[in-house]
């Protein structure tokens, strides 16, 4: 019998938990970065006290805890994974929302490599909607 949560070779190359590992990945990465160097990672970094560089390496936790339960999803759960696909994808498009906000609020200074890295969540939120769609069930 064919797993329900695996997209079929015809449709798709990649099964929807491939996919939501990749777009677990890039957050994890993402947090390592901020952890690692906030005042270069984060689109303020450079104006940031060092209290803020602090609480950003609290970002950079959560960015990490929120790829890793993309993976943990993505390995533990079969039959209802297009659903949660959806949720991350919600949480990735309202990233980008307030990624967004502070671009258009003026909070954050227009440069090349902050505005390219904002394109991420819009682009796995884009991915993650395509490949969440609910999968057709055998009737037997």
């Amino acid at each position: 019998m064919e797993n329900v949560a695996e997209i079929d070779e015809e449709e798709m190359a990649f099964s929807l938990s491939t996919i939501m590992k990749i777009t677990g990945t890039i957050p994890i990465l993402l947090g390592l970065m901020i952890i690692l160097n906030p005042a270069n990672t984060l689109a303020a970094g450079s104006n940031l006290s060092s209290y803020g560089l602090h609480v950003g390496r609290y970002l950079g936790a959560l960015a990490i805890i929120f790829g890793l339960t993309h993976w943990l999803v993505s390995m533990y759960v079969e039959e209802n994974l297009h659903i949660f696909g959806r949720f991350f994808a919600l949480g990735h498009i309202t990233i980008a929302i307030l990624d967004s906000y502070g671009w258009i609020g003026g909070f954050v200074e227009m440069e090349m490599q902050y505005i390219i890295g904002s394109v991420f969540p819009f682009v796995l939120a884009f991915i993650l909607i395509i490949c969440s769609q609910a999968p057709k069930l055998d009737e037997e």
